[in-house]
């Protein structure tokens, strides 16, 4: 793709500008246009004209800059990460008050707030699109605390409850000396004018994630430098609870020339990419961005039965379709809650599933194998090849009912053994009642056979925790528990970047959704982009599923 030409001769005039107004250039990437690849050049650049040590690269997510990482960049890994990230490191690595919040629950039991893990926060990876419609507890208000404070919005204008909240909230990290999240953005803002490491270019990736505050930083550490690049697409500004607005993008106006628009989606087909246009283009503000879509007519099909309340029908069968087809199938919802009853049918079913974009959700990846005793690791080490290892053994045999089926002390037999021997009949025969065993020598010729028999034999106790990864191996055999799942499920916001050969998008949003897309203006326009995104995740076939009740979308 090449380069915008005009770009390259502002980039090339530097030195010759007011700084103050021209110092900033914008990449502006539709879905599937290969913002990350061009963002790329444009770091290699800076990299060729200024140095190694030359530039800082930020992003709003550690996905999005471990995959710009991931491309090889001339620059040292410490100078790409998430903003949060770099301001964590510039203040001295402060203690992180929503780490340490068990004494704030002791003490405020009706505002208790979830403890975070601070790397995942840092990284971006700690999404709150579920605090949007809780109750009004302790996440639900430090939640409005940092969007407030995100968009710079004066402590006059905030809810009596809400500067009450901050009020106690201030005076916890006061006597705690500890920083909450948004601090580490406000402090830097206030005592950080220059980048850290002092680069002449500094990149923002996914710059329409960022709220006011966060880009204000961005921007005046731009500002400082030689130039700065912000890359985003406006028409993706989907974390608006966070106090993103698409606004904080494109104020304040620059030069056209400082602008570069790519223009061709290697994701979107024609069909999809006109109907996804139609959404788009009735927002109140936006930077207009004409682009092609993929050279492929793709297909946007409407389904009159089926929503998300009723999967096990129409959509069931037509995602089995695709899966045999070997094509990848995304299911998307504006709220995880409404993903429930396609999770329940897919568990019934035996299709494996996952979210990629949120592995830490053990919901939405109920396969996952990152523990050894997971349930599904333990299923692979009963199918995995035989002889058995004693670690293997010791995987399998853990959840078993004792009764009539381990002999006494086997367990500490077991326990005891050198992982790495393999498991004769003999030692069978040493651990195992003899009906169990002969039940178990007869079945270990057949993997489904062998599954059965382990599946009847496991405790009450662990039941419910073997029965989906049970159901996935009879039906795809120990293949259906190793491999990617081809199966997406999760929400629109989580999995923003990612992309499927078919997507599945139900137009149902929540009554607090409902409530802005009624109104006219900024409110309305959040949940356009929000089905805006998720209908550009599809590379061939689009969906519209069958709205369950009025509160939905019109697509």
């Amino acid at each position: 793709m090449p380069d915008h030409p005009d770009i390259e001769e502002a980039l090339n005039a530097i030195g010759e500008r007011d700084h103050s107004i021209t110092a900033e250039y914008r990449i502006f990437g539709p879905p599937g246009t290969g913002k990350t690849t061009n963002l790329t050049r444009q770091i290699r650049r800076a990299v060729k004209r200024f140095g190694k040590d030359s530039v800082l690269v930020t992003s709003f997510s550690r996905a999005a800059a471990a995959e710009l990482a991931g491309q090889d960049l001339p620059v040292s890994p410490d100078r790409v990460g998430t903003l949060h990230s770099h301001c964590w490191h510039a203040l001295g690595r402060p203690e992180i008050a929503e780490v340490h919040v068990e004494e704030w629950n002791r003490e405020n039991p009706h505002l208790r707030i979830t403890p975070a893990k601070k790397d995942r926060k840092l990284d971006g990876e700690e999404s709150d699109e579920d605090l949007v419609d809780v109750v009004r507890g302790g996440d639900y208000w430090l939640g409005e605390l940092n969007r407030s404070r995100g968009m710079m919005r004066s402590m006059e204008l905030w809810p009596a409850a809400l500067r009450e909240f901050a009020a106690k909230w201030s005076h916890y990290k006061a006597s705690r000396r500890v920083m909450d999240f948004c601090d580490l953005i406000e402090t830097a803002v206030r005592e950080i004018r220059i980048a850290p490491k002092r680069p002449d270019v500094v990149f923002a990736d996914e710059a329409q994630d960022l709220n006011p505050m966060q880009l204000g930083l961005v921007r005046r550490w731009g500002e400082n430098a030689q130039y700065f690049i912000i890359a985003a697409d406006d028409d993706q500004t989907i974390y608006s609870w966070c106090g993103a607005t698409p606004d904080a993008v494109l104020d304040p106006e620059i030069p056209e020339d400082h602008k570069i628009i790519l223009k061709e989606s290697h994701r979107v087909p024609r069909h999809v990419h006109a109907r996804a246009n139609r959404l788009i283009h009735q927002v109140t503000r936006r930077q207009e961005k004409v682009y092609d879509p993929r050279p492929e007519d793709g297909m946007c099909v409407d389904i009159s039965r089926g929503g998300y309340k009723s999967p096990e029908y129409w959509i069931l069968k037509t995602i089995m379709q695709h899966l045999e087809n070997g094509q990848k199938v995304m299911l998307l919802a504006s709220c995880s809650y409404m993903l429930h009853p396609v999770i329940a049918v897919l568990r019934q079913w035996g299709i494996p599933f996952h979210n990629p974009y949120r592995k830490a959700a053990g919901f939405w990846n109920p396969l996952r194998r990152g523990r050894k005793g997971s349930s599904t690791n333990r299923i692979l080490s009963l199918l995995g090849d035989h002889p058995w290892t004693h670690s293997d053994l010791k995987l399998w045999a853990e959840w078993l009912s004792p009764k009539g089926i381990l002999r006494t002390g086997a367990r500490e037999l077991i326990e005891a053994s050198d992982d790495s021997l393999a498991v004769t009949t003999e030692r069978l025969s040493e651990l195992f009642e003899a009906a169990a065993l002969e039940s178990l020598l007869a079945a270990s010729g057949d993997p489904k056979q062998l599954l059965q028999w382990w599946a009847r034999r496991v405790a009450p106790a662990f039941h419910a925790r073997v029965q989906f990864p049970v159901a996935a191996a009879m039906a795809g055999g120990p293949d259906a528990l190793e491999e990617s799942p081809r199966v997406i499920v999760g929400t629109i916001h989580s999995v923003k970047g990612g992309e499927a050969d078919v997507v599945f998008l139900f137009p149902d949003v929540s009554p607090a959704g409902d409530a802005a897309y009624q109104k006219h203006g900024p409110q309305r326009d959040s949940v356009i982009r929000l089905f805006y995104v998720g209908m550009t995740r599809a590379r061939h076939t689009l969906y519209i599923c069958q709205r369950e009740s009025p509160l939905a979308v019109t697509i």
